[in-house]
This record gives structure tokens, C-alpha cells and sequence, in this order.
């Protein structure tokens, strides 16, 4: 049975800070919402008959205390021994939040007055993302810790304050108010927010401060955080989390009605969401590497969650865990961290593999990375790609001075896109050598449009127009079990991969493809390993259209000649790379503002701040029908690099290529077979 919703409705969606809640009343909350059917909550009802408010509120009070499972939610902080160091870092943390300073995004404000304005926006660009995640209280996480620690109670006024105030400022939205429509209530920000609260709660529970009417206030709003998670679920990484904080409800607040309706329905749709938004190989749909981190993490704590309170997990569940794990062992950069896919991030894989290792004791290669290589064994593979999420991974080694790459022949995914399919990173000798635009915040700027756009990516632009995914690709839930479309084979001395993006370019969708092979050679006679990529670029029509082939390169010295250019990234490591295209141009876009943005790598932060512009050489040249181009990238680090240029057929058919070397020989290889 679906819950009953409430009859309120709310003028505006945007709250002023003279409201008051929260909405629902407490003759409403006891008559409707709590279940006084409980022996020691059967009284209420005759106390509210006589009009004895507050005799009700103490019963109600006292029973919450009697039964939250205050030991079992916040275990990990009441068996935490602090060092001095670490709890001189708590403390300082908790003093920030006791001087009404709150951080959101990154940035810090201070409430001057000691009253928080939850809507407030003190960005110098109004950073929407700064007010919702404001809302969330992770701010005042530290408060909790730090009285589980000290018993401080300075810290309990503080803690109250601060929920009354966004009780006050912050009424519960009517039904019709969507998910996404408020910057207080929306659901992401609102399961956030009770995943914080049901910590908080219960480490301030014991303290005398608390008083009976405010845990009732308390208790009331989150009767109506779980009415509004259940009346509006929504997708994604955001339904992970509404489903978390909904079964967190249900279990922590057992005397609510609903509780009996929203226990067991979170629990089936969470179980059913490990299955619908896991790729089998691990990769959340999402493909991208911030997400699978922070989904990842909510479904540790899920697992957790069953162990303390039940149902015993899943084996779905502990398998998909264990996969979500090892897409960090075969993505891992030589520098140990991930490469930003999508809207992503350069996490850190030995502290996920930390994770990994603790859940799972048998996963050597877990040890392994986790531990610098001290303790388990190194994984017993190389180069690798993902049968459904599509990322191909290149390596010749796991040394930290092995040579890595990743081309992105991935779906579209299923959210934080960006238009870069066929993107092609590169790392060796210690060195990132081909980057990309990365992340950026969320807000409406050109330079998130530029990280979004196939311009910030190392891939290819046709006819000015960036790829345009985005107009005809729709998810659908049997896609979860769809392997990518791409080839690829390994072996010890060359590894190949190719794929094609065929959906268009620009707003209007231009009918034209590219087609992307790259080989990784690892053994050529005479040459360390290196890459060659082969671009074929189509259009339909007898039209002479441009192309653009992009390479973000980390900070160096960039020289160009005609055909080729070098990278010096220092202490003798570079980057060549030469073209067949004969009769393009390749031009630096370093820092360029216009007539667009081009070779920058931005900044994640919020507050003023001067992005980074990186050196960009942009290889262009034209084409009709269709053109093949042929690009060696070759790492170096000994100061000398032995190639100086290579030279191809334009025929699309063709496949074979002739690497010129250094000292005037030539060297004929071919892209399908291993033969040279």
C-alpha cells in the first residue's frame, strides 16, 4: 500500500526565510504518523485529548531515547581512539561549527550573526550546487564526532540551532513540487541530508539539553523527509541514495506507520538497483570514475547496513561490491589513481583498493595496490578492456614508470556524460602525458561547457561541430547487459582496439563517423613501445568537410614543425608525434578564449580562481567522402626520440603505414596483422 500523502499545498517553491516548519503538525504527526499501537506510546492519544501537549511530546521523547539504536548507528565514532594530533584536527573542525562557519563546495562561510540563512548564496558566480549542498549538513558532521568524543556540551545547543533554524526556513514541499525543484528539499540533497541527520541524532540523543518538544520537531521532519523520498524517487546515483536514506528511516524510526510500507520497499528496489545500474564487469552505468566512487561507498555502507540491522546481504550484493572494486585494479594509472572519465575524478586506488582488501582478504591484487606492492601479489594481467562499460585499458607493466593508456569506446552512459567518445589518454616514464579538459563544476559557465564538449577531449571535431550524442541516444534498462561495441586483442607484443562513433556532429546531427584503431606496440625491433592511431573520418555527400584531431597535453614545452610535434616534459621525457595528413596544420589552442575555449584544463573550485591552460595541438586538415590519418605517439626518456615522422595512404582501406626513422631508414608496419 502506497503511503498517504498530506493535503498541504505551498504557494511558491521558493521558501523565504520567515517560514516556518516543519509543516506537518504534532496533533497530525501523533494521530496519523506514529504508530500508538506500541504499548509504551499507547497513552498519547488520551494526553492530546486533554490538550496536554507536552505530556504527550515527553512519552513520545522518552520512548525514542528508550529505543534508538544509538550504539549500533554511530559504532565507528564511539570506538574511535583519537591521537592528540587527530583530535586537535576534530576539535578545530567542530570549533568552525560552533562559530556558525559552514562549508559547502569546498567554500567556507561565516554566519556572522550566528544565524544561518539556508538559502543564502555567497559565491561570486551564485554556484547554484553551494546552496543544496549546504543543505545537506556535512558541515556539521565533525560537531557529532566531537561530542561522542569530549561529551562537550557546548557542541548540543550549536547542533539544535542549527536544526531549528532549517526547520523553520525549510517546510516540506507539496507533492507536486518535483524532486529536482527546490534548493532545500531536493531529493538528493534531502537523502543526504537524513543520512547525516540519523548519525547526528543519535550522538546528541544523551545529552540533557535535548528537549522533549525539539526531538518531536525533529521526529516530525523526518516522518516528512521519508514522505517526500517515497512520493518522489527518481534515478541513478540520486535513487541510490533515496533508497539508502529511506530504508535508514524505516529501521530508526520503527514506530512510524509508514515505516512498516518504506522498510520493505527500499530494501527490494535498492536490491533490484545493484542489478540494473552495474554493468557485469563492476562500472556503474554512469561511467565515470566520481560516481562509481561515491556509489561504490553507498553500497559498502549498505552491506554494513544489513550486517548490523538485517537482512543478512546479498551474495548479488557482495559479488557487484566486489566487481564495483575491481574496476579500480583495471583502470589504475602507473601514478595509482584513476583517470576523470566523465564527469569524474583522479581517485586514489590505493586507498580504494584499501577498502577493497578489508572487505575481501582473498583479493591479493587488492593487498597488492593497496600496499605499494609490500604485501600480496602484483594482478596477473595487463592491458585490458571492459566487455559492457567499454573503457580499454593498454599497459606494458605495473611499475610505476610502466606506459598506460585509455580510449574510451563506452556507451553513452546513463548520466554526467560528456562528448567524448573514442578519447585517447596516455601516461609513461612517471609522466601524464595526454590529459583532457577533465571536470568541472556544475553550473552554466563556458568552461563547464567546455569540459563537457568533444573540444576537451582527445578525439576528433568535425566541421567546427563537436559529437552530439546527446540528441538521439535514450537509455534503456536492457542496456545494463549490452556489451560496447568495439574490437580488441592483447598479446605480449601488440595490442589493438578499435571502435567508431556514428552519431552525429552539431546540433543538427552532420551525418559523418569516425572510425578510431590504436595499436599499442611493445615489441618493434630497435623501439621502445609506443602508439599509433589510425583516424578514418566519412561523410556521406561529395562536400570537402574539415577535421579537427585534438591532443591535450599535460604542462610542457611544446615545439611544432609541419607534420609533427614534441611535448618536453623535463629531465629528458617527451612526447613525439608525427601525422601522415601531409597537408594539415597543427597549431597550438594553448589557453585560447576565442571565438571558443580550447586547451584548458579547469579548476574543480568554486570560489575565484584562475584555470589552467595547457598546451593543445590541434591537427587539422580536410577531407571528402572519407580519410584515413595515420598519428604515431611516441614516448621517450632519454632525451632522444629515434622516429621523425610517419607516412600512410589516405585510402581508407588501406591499413599498412611507414614509420620514418630518425636516422633515415623506414620501417613498414601494418595495422591488422603483427607483420612489419
Amino acid at each position: 500500500m502506497k503511503t498517504q500523502f498530506p493535503t498541504f499545498v505551498i504557494a511558491s517553491i521558493a521558501v523565504s526565510a520567515m517560514a516556518v516548519g516543519p509543516r506537518t503538525s504534532v496533533e497530525d504527526f501523533f494521530a496519523k504518523h506514529v504508530d500508538t499501537s506500541i504499548p509504551e506510546l499507547a497513552g498519547i492519544p488520551a494526553l492530546m485529548e486533554k490538550g496536554d501537549v507536552k505530556a504527550a511530546e515527553k512519552v513520545f521523547a522518552d520512548y525514542v531515547r528508550a529505543t534508538m539504536q544509538t550504539d549500533k548507528i554511530i559504532d565507528e565514532w564511539l570506538a574511535r581512539k583519537y591521537s592528540p594530533v587527530a583530535l586537535s584536527n576534530l576539535t578545530s573542525r567542530a570549533k568552525m561549527v560552533m562559530d556558525y562557519t559552514l562549508v559547502s563546495c569546498r567554500v567556507p562561510h561565516h554566519f556572522a550573526d550566528h544565524k544561518v540563512d539556508w538559502l543564502i548564496n555567497p559565491t561570486p558566480d551564485k554556484y547554484k550546487e553551494w546552496t543544496r549542498q549546504l543543505n545537506r549538513f556535512d558541515s556539521v558532521m565533525p560537531l557529532g564526532e566531537y561530542y561522542v568524543a569530549t561529551h562537550d556540551e557546548a557542541a548540543v545547543p550549536v547542533w539544535m540551532d542549527l536544526v531549528e533554524s532549517w526547520l523553520e526556513q525549510s517546510p516540506v514541499p507539496d507533492q507536486k513540487v518535483g524532486s529536482h525543484a527546490t534548493d532545500n528539499w531536493r531529493t538528493i540533497d534531502a537523502s543526504c541530508r537524513i543520512g547525516n541527520w540519523n548519525r547526528l541524532f543519535p550522538a546528541f540523543l544523551g545529552s540533557p539539553q535535548l528537549t522533549d518538544d525539539f526531538i518531536t520537531r525533529y521526529c516530525i521532519s523526518v516522518w516528512e523527509h521519508g514522505w517526500r523520498l517515497r512520493a518522489h524517487t527518481t534515478q541513478g546515483n540520486w535513487l541510490l541514495g533515496e533508497l539508502d536514506a529511506l530504508m535508514q528511516i524505516s529501521t530508526f524510526h520503527p514506530y512510524l506507520k509508514d515505516a512498516k510500507e518504506w522498510g520493505p520497499y527500499s530494501r527490494r528496489r535498492r536490491n533490484e538497483e545493484v542489478l540494473n545500474q552495474f554493468y557485469p564487469d563492476g562500472f556503474h552505468y554512469e561511467l565515470t570514475t566520481a560516481y562509481h566512487g561515491a556509489v561504490t561507498l553507498g553500497s559498502i555502507a549498505l552491506q554494513k547496513f544489513y550486517l548490523k540491522f538485517g537482512p543478512e546481504p546479498s551474495s548479488n550484493l557482495t559479488q557487484r561490491i566486489e566487481r564495483m572494486f575491481d574496476v579500480y585494479v583495471r583502470i589504475c594509472r602507473p601514478n595509482r589513481t584513476t583517470p576523470s572519465i566523465n564527469d569524474g575524478e583522479t581517485a586514489p586506488v590505493m586507498q580504494w583498493c584499501g577498502y577493497g582488501a578489508g572487505l575481501f582478504p582473498e583479493r591479493e591484487d587488492f593487498k597488492w595496490l593497496a600496499s605499494g606492492g609490500r604485501v600480496g601479489k602484483m594482478p596477473d594481467f595487463l592491458s585490458y578492456a571492459f566487455p559492457y562499460a567499454g573503457a580499454i585499458i593498454f599497459r606494458n607493466s605495473w611499475d610505476r614508470d610502466g606506459i598506460w593508456a585509455y580510449m574510451d569506446a563506452s556507451p553513452y552512459g546513463r548520466g554526467h556524460q560528456h562528448e567524448d567518445k573514442l578519447n585517447f589518454l596516455l601516461d609513461a616514464y612517471g609522466r601524464v602525458m595526454l590529459t583532457e579538459g577533465g571536470n568541472y563544476i556544475y553550473d552554466d559557465s563556458p568552461m563547464r561547457k567546455y569540459a563537457l564538449s568533444t573540444r576537451s577531449h582527445n578525439t576528433i571535431r568535425i566541421d567546427g561541430l563537436d559529437q552530439s550524442q546527446w540528441r538521439t541516444y535514450r537509455w534503456r534498462n536492457e542496456d545494463i547487459n549490452k556489451k560496447a561495441e568495439y574490437e580488441f586483442e592483447t598479446t605480449p607484443g601488440r595490442d589493438r582496439a578499435r571502435a567508431a562513433f556514428k552519431a552525429g556532429y552539431g546540433h543538427q546531427g552532420l551525418k559523418a563517423t569516425h572510425d578510431r584503431t590504436a595499436l599499442f606496440l611493445k615489441d618493434v625491433e630497435g623501439l621502445t613501445p609506443f602508439f599509433v592511431i589510425v583516424d578514418r573520418v566519412a561523410a556521406p555527400d561529395e562536400n570537402k568537410h574539415k577535421f579537427e584531431i585534438i591532443w591535450h597535453c599535460e604542462e610542457s614545452d611544446l615545439s611544432i614543425t609541419n607534420s609533427t610535434f614534441t611535448a618536453d616534459f623535463g629531465k629528458g621525457v617527451g612526447l613525439f608525434s608525427a601525422t601522415s595528413a601531409s597537408d594539415a596544420t597543427i597549431t597550438d589552442r594553448k589557453g585560447q578564449k576565442k571565438p571558443y575555449l580550447q586547451g584548458w584544463k579547469p579548476l574543480w573550485i568554486v570560489k575565484p580562481h584562475e584555470d589552467t591552460p595547457i598546451p593543445t595541438p590541434v591537427v587539422e586538415g580536410t577531407f571528402t567522402g572519407a580519410r584515413r590519418i595515420v598519428t604515431v605517439l611516441y614516448p621517450f626518456r632519454d632525451g632522444k626520440c629515434p622516429l621523425a615522422g610517419v607516412r600512410a595512404s589516405d585510402d581508407p582501406e588501406a591499413t599498412d603505414f611507414t614509420l620514418i626513422l630518425a636516422n633515415g631508414t623506414e620501417r613498414k608496419l601494418d595495422e591488422v596483422s603483427a607483420s612489419q
